[in-house]
């Protein structure tokens, strides 16, 4: 009897035990979302170092995170697919399949015709390897056994690789270029099984040039996940500090003024931080005195600087990728990516722009990024075959020839029920303009960032 009773105390005890944890653990990540994303880094902890706070050391690792392929698409005998998997990252797959590897024997650029580019694209029985933007050949410096003569004028949009590894081409979409290289040291049978990973979908394929942009067409409905975010608000205070307490001016005056709902903070040596109250938008400049040099810098001396001045706000780059790069604007742009997807809002959330001009610098960013996923509501969206949403447009008499590109992305919205969380809802956005709206306001005639509820 007494044994019995022991037991049925002890069960009752850790009961008890089991429910206060779970209590202190929900509540940790309800209440403080950044303590809990530590606790989760240390039970965890990544292969990519984190960058110390109070450093500007570029980490060549996380560098090369940031400046990877945002999708790969494989090319079997017939047509092209996106491969695709909310559980396996797809692209940490294939890198890892070239782990070790290096690329020689890089050919002169050559420049050839649309269907022979559209060929190449599409070569049979290979992988390619998308990336947000043109890239330089100086970020992937790791993977050269040697950097190609005039590798500072080079750049690409995609890599097509074989199964097999036996071909190379590097390609860049704007001037039809093509480079031709060798890659070796490689896991041959590791490389070649990477598109039969169970657990991939595949989803259809075609391309078309439209305005000098090359465009993925979805051939088939696609689903894409909803998800949901706890995020951070970072006080608008770290940023002045790590911004305009530089050390240019650390014997000036700072001084704080706020304007139509425009907190703005300056010096007297030509920086300027300004956040708007109900947004979170951020808005840093930094006026040079003297910096020429700059006209000068080609694109890897761009993305080089640049990441470095995106690793000097001190945010988290877990989900953040290299998105885009306006030549004319000199403006370098990272967004977050989820599965591939980049998340796009009026607002800027989870988007880091940063332009290099010859005398002037400016970042701008939200006060908030991404945290930790907690479970979505509502199930995932089946999106129409790409096509299907160009009669749509036309007949909301929007002019397809302003369009330049077509993605799927996330949208950004506020939870109704919990006010630390964000929703991701999958669209399409059109880069109309040079502006990336949701197809659904251009055709509804909405203006992109009125919608009340988005973050």
């Amino acid at each position: 009897m007494k044994n019995k009773r022991l037991n049925g105390w002890f069960l009752h005890a850790i009961l008890i035990l089991a429910v206060l944890f779970s209590v202190v653990f929900t509540a940790l990540i309800w209440v403080t979302p950044v303590y809990f994303q530590r606790l989760a880094g240390m039970a965890a902890p990544d292969k990519t170092k984190v960058v110390n706070d109070d450093t500007n050391t570029t980490d060549k690792k996380k560098l090369t995170d940031v400046y990877r392929p945002v999708s790969i698409t494989v090319t079997d005998k017939r047509s092209s697919s996106r491969l695709l998997s909310n559980r396996i990252d797809v692209v940490n797959l294939m890198m890892t399949s070239l782990e070790g590897s290096k690329i020689t024997d890089i050919s002169e650029p050559e420049t050839v015709s649309k269907s022979e580019y559209l060929k190449l694209v599409q070569t049979p029985r290979s992988y390619q390897l998308n990336y947000g933007s043109e890239l330089s050949f100086g970020v992937l410096k790791q993977y050269f056994a040697e950097q190609p003569a005039k590798s500072e004028n080079y750049s690409f949009d995609r890599i097509v690789i074989s199964y097999d590894g036996s071909t190379v081409y590097f390609l860049e979409d704007a001037g039809l270029k093509v480079y031709k290289a060798k890659l070796t040291k490689y896991a041959k049978a590791k490389l070649n099984n990477v598109h039969k990973t169970k657990g991939l979908k595949r989803y259809k394929l075609s391309y078309e040039y439209q305005n000098g942009r090359l465009i993925q067409y979805y051939e088939d409905p696609i689903t894409v996940p909803r998800y949901s975010y706890l995020y951070n608000k970072e006080n608008v205070g770290m940023y002045v500090t790590r911004l305009l307490g530089a050390e240019k001016s650390s014997t000036s005056s700072l001084t704080t003024r706020e304007q139509d709902g425009v907190t703005i903070y300056s010096d007297d040596s030509g920086q300027k931080l300004s956040i708007r109250d109900k947004t979170g938008l951020i808005t840093y400049t930094d006026y040079l005195t003297d910096e020429t040099g700059r006209q000068n810098w080609t694109l890897d001396d761009h993305l080089m600087n640049d990441f470095t001045d995106l690793e000097q706000l001190g945010v988290s780059l877990a989900d953040v990728k290299y998105s885009e790069y306006d030549i004319q604007e000199k403006n370098v742009i990272y967004r977050s990516y989820i599965d591939g997807f980049p998340v796009i809002s009026a607002r800027d959330f989870g988007t880091y722009q940063i332009q290099n001009r010859i005398r002037s610098k400016k970042l701008v960013f939200s006060q908030c990024s991404l945290q930790v996923p907690v479970p979505a509501a509502g199930k995932a969206v089946t999106l129409k075959p790409t096509k299907e949403i160009l009669p749509e447009l036309q007949n909301a008499d929007v002019d397809l020839g302003k369009i330049s590109d077509i993605q799927i992305g996330y949208t950004v919205s506020q939870n109704g029920t919990a006010s630390l969380v964000i929703d991701l809802t999958p669209t399409y956005f059109v880069k109309y303009n040079n502006v990336w709206i949701n197809y659904q306001d251009l055709v509804s005639g909405k203006k992109w960032g009125d919608n009340d509820n988005e973050f």
